[in-house]
């Protein structure tokens, strides 16, 4: 039995409702595999399942997915990003942009999730297609700009089939590599995977550096595991490793998350300690909380700190605390962090409400 068969008929074989093709098995002729493919693809079932997709034959993959662009319309963004994938790791590019340009005249609207997978199909078609017509041997930096475009992209799983890759082609993956999938996986919440990528660095002998940390810290405290990420601190600090800015943020931004004004001034104080500078995400994060909580004149000096440093000129974070410094009666801090970024070199283009 093919390997199709066997992924269809795992997929179907419960519950009875769902479409089956138990009939199909012992049959050869993958275009009459085919074309039962399309008739069961009716089913809003098969279309929300990757495998059934991956596992179809490439040969017949374009008359396939042609065909799937029925549904479209009445399917989820991931069905019509699935469809672009395909295209990609099929080879076959032209039709990944095809299907993303007629998305719009497929009756739904283009998202990022149709771009993200655009963009990963164009990552397979430069990084497998291009290397075979040119006389280049890849290596690391290659791999890592790879991951990278995966991992932009939240396509972690791709991402991690890299390392088995650059392993089977005697590429070892350098420290650039894992911290791209540490910040990728713990960014993600996927908290035991990242430990299990970290131990895994480690065993390969690779020595972590703060922005091997960072991120560690970061996916702790999504969890809340304050105590276990200052034991990190700790642990960096013993091996000589120096926190930094984003280090400081991690703390600050839990703190903030979970409206622990305290706790989070009390991290802010010990970055500014550390001789670190405070940057966007630090400004970001404890202006929206000092408004919420009252303390309108702190919240004031981190804006005009802020501008001194020429900070926080791509958000929308001044703006608003201007707006709500009006709405609590404080027009003379509102009016004089209006003037204050009217003032710099490059002025800051701030309005009273």
């Amino acid at each position: 039995m093919s390997s199709v068969l066997r992924s269809l008929r795992r997929l179907f074989a419960k519950p009875p409702s769902r479409a089956r093709i138990d009939h199909l098995s012992g049959r050869h002729d993958l275009e009459k595999v085919l074309a039962k493919f399309k008739k069961l693809s009716r089913s809003t079932h098969l279309r929300r399942n990757n495998v059934p997709y991956e596992k179809t034959q490439f040969a017949l993959i374009e008359d396939l997915l042609e065909h799937q662009k029925q549904y479209v319309a009445r399917s989820s963004d991931k069905f019509a990003a699935r469809l672009i994938g395909l295209y990609g790791k099929a080879g076959i590019f032209e039709h990944a942009r095809k299907l993303f340009d007629e998305i719009p005249s497929l009756t739904r609207k283009p998202s990022l999730v149709h771009l993200n997978a655009l963009l990963a199909a164009c990552v397979d078609e430069i990084f497998r297609l291009l290397p075979e017509k040119l006389p280049l041997e890849i290596d690391v930096c290659t791999y890592n700009a790879v991951i990278k475009g995966y991992c932009v992209m939240g396509d972690l799983d791709s991402a991690l089939s890299l390392l088995d890759e650059m392993e089977n082609k005697g590429i070892k993956p350098n420290l650039i590599s894992w911290n791209t999938l540490l910040e990728a996986s713990y960014g993600k919440g996927r908290l035991s995977e990242g430990e299990k990528m970290w131990d895994l660095m480690v065993s390969r002998n690779v020595t972590p550096s703060v922005r091997s940390y960072n991120p560690r810290l970061r996916g702790v405290l999504l969890q809340n595991r304050v105590a276990d990420a200052v034991k990190l601190l700790d642990e960096m600090r013993d091996k000589g490793i120096e926190a930094d800015t984003h280090s400081y943020n991690a703390f600050i931004v839990g703190c903030c998350r979970n409206g622990d004004l305290d706790e989070a001034k009390n991290w802010y104080w010990r970055l500014m300690e550390s001789k670190c500078n405070a940057d966007q995400v630090t400004v970001c994060a404890l202006v929206s909380l000092l408004c919420e909580k009252g303390h309108y004149e702190l919240a004031h000096r981190l804006c005009t700190k802020a501008m001194d440093q020429k900070l926080l000129r791509e958000t929308d974070t001044l703006q608003n605390v201007v707006d709500f410094l009006v709405r609590e009666s404080n027009v003379e801090l509102a009016t004089d962090t209006v003037e204050h970024g009217k003032a710099q070199k490059t002025p800051y283009n701030l309005k009273l409400p």
